[in-house]
């Protein structure tokens, strides 16, 4: 091999050297053994080797299953391993294959946990529990390439080996090792007693262009002639139906706010002009009523029963007397609600402190019904198009130019078309049009290749006459050197009735003259819609309204049943977002909201990336803005990954704790994902001790579990786990993990073991 030109260069001097992820990636000299401390998965499955644990073991012990199992999935081009039956696999997921669904039913949180990591977002990952019995071999063999394996025994025995390269190795319980498996490979066990039990878990590789944001800094580099691997159709996982949803930390992170400080009572620092934005009555309310929910949330989902059940009714006193102040203003009530809920939360702060994030259960009622398809496979972000109903091509991710002036505002244009950007979206009244225009002139881009997007803001406003629309727009043509536009559109609903049917009808004549390619709208709600829909000839196929996670497609919601995003996609019209992460026009900043965050962490990307993502998955068009070339070229990189249903559902029902009063839950249109309608503190039971903490009783013999062992996965409630082990008179001891929700329960806990997890063990009187 070494006297081909393609292996000459390698650094390879026997067999052992030899590995194909170099191929792919020849900078990276990390050996066969990687630094577990670089894989973030790797710290995952070991904070929470005990879930694995308790499911992988019950599998393992039914030997019938295991064997059924792992013929379903077996390999036919000969035998791997000596003798016969020493080494054996169940796989949980197969590159070809998906989540296997036999295997993910008996241990559904494992599966589940993989399946959410986008380590196992590509064609070569997988999953399989392996047995390796005494006495038994695996051949020598070389894994495909790119990728990484990452073990994490489940029952470790002292005579298995394994060797990588030339390195061999041997596995601890509970210790993950991660591995180049593109070295030569094999494994033995040596003993003669103890089966030996690995989860082996093939990753994608950290170089790879989707995966590179989850690690450090690392260095790839690619072979001359190589192309990095592509994943041109995006693998469809299985969703976790649980996650950590952080309702406590939101409720002091909302109630912190430094606007929101600045009213604490009515002032020059909180005027009641609420036009702008900005901190105001009507924006500080709103906020406190996000606070309000998520406390609701955190008290509905508590793990301790020993909160008043005062508090509940303290709770509902401050969102009625929100929901009177927006009704009708009056300066008398802002006070007293204020003082309310501050008490209220100064009261429950030291137990928010303490609370970890909630493990809820999200339900799939309508799972991934209704949403587009949108790629997560590296492509250049202008290449993703949205069709538009008259047939017009629309990039999905443009370029929002709101409050950019002058020479910024030119280089920032510049700078976003460099970058691979076509949709470039503005407005008269953003008197910005003509350095827009110099920057597209300067770009050398044929014009064929843009789509510009402008808004008619006087005659919309009725500042100006419907007649005078003609030279308006000729004025915007010349400002952006353009002989057209692809959309131009109404900027508000502010002109009614007869105003607007002749404003339209100017638009309408655009059309004709060939000036205006497609026709929209901005800042339409569903009346304003209806009422435009009854008499165009030429319909608007193009929405542009805030579109963020607490505002979904209006700034004050209505009372409708049905969204203005759902209403636009049944009668042809394409959404486009703005302010997806900005405040405006209220005070929360999702971009450092700790649900938001949550999820961030969980995916490895920015705030931004997620947040827009979230837009895209749901059909809306986006148009970020940003000043500089890193966090336009951050908002651009969307098509590399995607959120999970679970993920999904829990930024939509942000909308919910936005929206929702002491009467019910709003919008009438999202799901109750978090459970407020009705929300209530979880019933107490008495007769339970707290007895420990970080500890938990030992699971052998099976004579000390309890009759029912665990309720079934995580997202469970601690009070749960106690109506549980009330209802079986062989329950003596429970162990509850705050933080994963999952719940054990024993006859006799004599002998105790270290746990993690905020495992607490109680003793049933």
């Amino acid at each position: 091999m070494k006297r081909l030109p393609h292996y000459s260069q390698t650094s390879w001097q026997s067999p052992y050297d030899m590995n194909f992820n170099e191929e792919w990636f020849p900078s990276t000299t990390t050996g066969p053994v990687w630094d577990k401390s670089m894989v973030p998965l790797a710290q995952l499955v070991e904070a929470n080797f005990h879930v694995f644990r308790t499911e992988l073991e019950s599998l393992s012990e039914d030997q019938g299953l295991f064997d059924e199992l792992s013929f379903e999935h077996s390999r036919v081009e000969g035998q791997d391993s000596w003798p016969e039956g020493a080494w054996r696999a169940v796989h949980l997921r197969q590159a070809t294959g998906g989540w296997l669904s036999r295997a993910c039913d008996r241990t559904p949180q494992t599966c589940a946990v993989l399946a959410a990591r986008p380590e196992l977002s590509c064609s070569r990952a997988g999953a399989a529990l392996v047995r390796l019995r005494p006495g038994g071999r695996l051949k020598p063999h070389f894994g495909p390439s790119p990728h990484l394996q990452l073990h994490i025994p489940v029952q470790a025995d002292v005579g298995a080996r394994m060797s990588v390269g030339n390195r061999t190795l041997s596995w601890q319980t509970g210790e993950a090792l991660v591995i180049d498996g593109s070295f030569i490979r094999q494994e033995w066990h040596n003993g003669v007693r103890g089966e030996h039990f690995v989860l082996q878990v093939t990753l994608c590789h950290p170089c790879e262009e989707a995966q590179k944001p989850l690690y450090g800094p690392l260095a790839c580099g690619s072979r001359p002639g190589l192309s990095s691997p592509s994943a041109a159709q995006p693998v469809k996982y299985q969703d976790a139906s649980t996650l950590p949803v952080p309702f406590a930390q939101a409720a002091l992170w909302a109630s912190a706010l430094p606007d929101l400080a600045k009213c604490s009572s009515i002032s020059e620092q909180c005027p009641p002009d609420s036009q702008h934005g900005g901190p105001n009555p009507l924006s500080a309310l709103n906020t406190w009523n996000y606070v309000m929910n998520n406390l609701r949330g955190a008290l509905r989902h508590t793990q301790h029963g020993n909160i008043d059940p005062a508090v509940m009714t303290a709770i509902g006193q401050v969102q009625e007397g929100i929901q009177s102040f927006l009704a009708m203003p009056t300066l008398e009530q802002y006070g007293p609600i204020i003082a309310l809920a501050t008490q209220i939360l100064e009261a429950l702060t030291p137990w928010l402190q303490q609370q970890h994030p909630a493990m809820v259960r999200f339900s799939f009622a309508s799972g991934r019904s209704g949403r587009p398809f949108v790629p997560a496979d590296s492509r250049n972000p202008g290449s993703l198009v949205f069709r538009l109903s008259n047939g017009i091509e629309m990039p999905a991710i443009g370029f929002g130019t709101w409050k950019l002036e002058g020479e910024a505002c030119y280089r920032t244009v510049l700078a976003a078309l460099q970058l691979g950007l076509r949709h470039i979206d503005t407005a008269e009244a953003y008197q910005n049009e003509a350095e827009i225009g110099r920057a597209i002139h300067d770009s050398r881009i044929p014009r064929e290749h843009l789509f510009i997007a402008t808004k008619a803001t006087s005659v919309a406003l009725g500042m100006a006459e419907a007649s005078y629309l003609d030279a308006i727009l000729a004025g915007q043509l010349n400002a952006l050197q353009t002989e057209y536009l692809d959309v131009y559109m109404l900027h508000a609903a502010g002109v009614e009735e007869e105003k607007l049917q002749q404003v339209w009808r100017s638009m309408e004549r655009l059309v004709d003259l060939g000036r205006v390619r497609a026709l929209g709208v901005s800042n339409f709600g569903i009346q304003e819609l209806e009422s435009l829909w009854s008499f165009a000839r030429v319909k608007p196929v193009y929405l542009q309204n805030i579109f963020k996670v607490y505002k979904q497609g209006e700034q004050i919601l209505s009372a409708s049943t049905q969204s203005v995003m759902e209403w636009a996609h049944n009668h042809g019209m394409t959404m486009v977002g703005y302010s997806t992460i900005n405040s405006w026009p209220h005070l929360l900043p999702p971009l450092s909201d700790p649900h938001v965050l949550q999820i961030v962490k969980a995916k490895g990307r920015s705030a931004s990336q997620v947040l827009h993502r979230w837009a895209l998955q749901h059909g809306v068009a986006v148009i970020p803005k940003a000043s500089s070339l890193e966090r336009i070229r951050e908002n651009s990189l969307l098509l590399d990954f995607e959120l999970s249903d679970t993920q999904m559902l829990a930024l939509d029902g942000l909308a919910t704790l936005s929206e929702s009063t002491h009467e019910g839950l709003l919008p009438r249109w999202r799901e109750d994902v978090f459970g407020l309608a009705g929300a209530t503190l979880p019933p107490r039971f008495d007769g339970f001790v707290e007895a420990m903490r970080d500890q938990q009783c030992i699971l052998q013999p099976d004579e000390v579990k309890a009759t029912r062992f665990t309720l079934g996965g995580g997202g469970h409630g601690i009070s749960d786990c106690q109506a549980a082990c009330h209802a079986q008179a062989d329950c003596g001891y429970l162990v509850f993990y705050e933080r994963t929700g999952f719940c054990h329960m024993f006859r006799s806990c004599q002998q105790q073991l270290p746990a993690g997890d905020g495992a607490v063990l109680m003793t049933r009187q």
